[in-house]
């Protein structure tokens, strides 16, 4: 024999997915029943089986709609801070180019006029041009 709670149970669900109904308990003899229909004999209880809760929590809902939004405006601020990093390395990288040219230009510049430096002054031009090679390496090549 199945318990009685058992069987309220497995009735209960059945009642839980079909629309509200009644479940009746009938006792016989001693022995409990549940059923969906009236028992024939013995003593006749009427049970309501409430109807289920609503299968959409709108609370629910409403909250992961704000998480998501919250998610989305941090992910937004995030790209942002992100896209404005960049920009500032790209400022940065094309200010460093263009100091690094200018030192090429200089450094190349002091090269010819060693070159062509007279005696007097070919010492005190090849001591520029070096310098401004290791200006050049020590500020661009590394």
């Amino acid at each position: 024999m199945k318990s009685p709670s058992l069987l309220l149970c497995a009735m209960v669900l059945l009642a839980g997915s079909a629309s509200a109904q009644d479940v009746y308990k009938c006792v016989q003899d001693g022995h409990t029943s549940y059923s969906a229909t009236p028992c024939t004999g013995g003593q006749l209880q009427i049970l309501e089986v409430p109807s289920p809760p609503p299968a959409v929590d709108k609370g629910a809902a409403t909250r992961q709609e704000r998480v998501a939004s919250q998610m989305e405006a941090a992910r937004k601020q995030q790209e942002k801070l992100e896209d404005q990093a960049r920009e500032r390395a790209a400022k940065q990288r094309e200010a460093r180019d263009k100091h690094c040219a200018q030192l090429r230009l200089e450094q190349k510049w002091a090269a010819q006029d060693a070159v062509g430096a007279g005696d007097k002054t070919r010492d005190t031009a090849q001591l520029k041009a070096r310098r401004a090679g290791e200006r050049l390496a020590v500020e661009c090549l590394n």
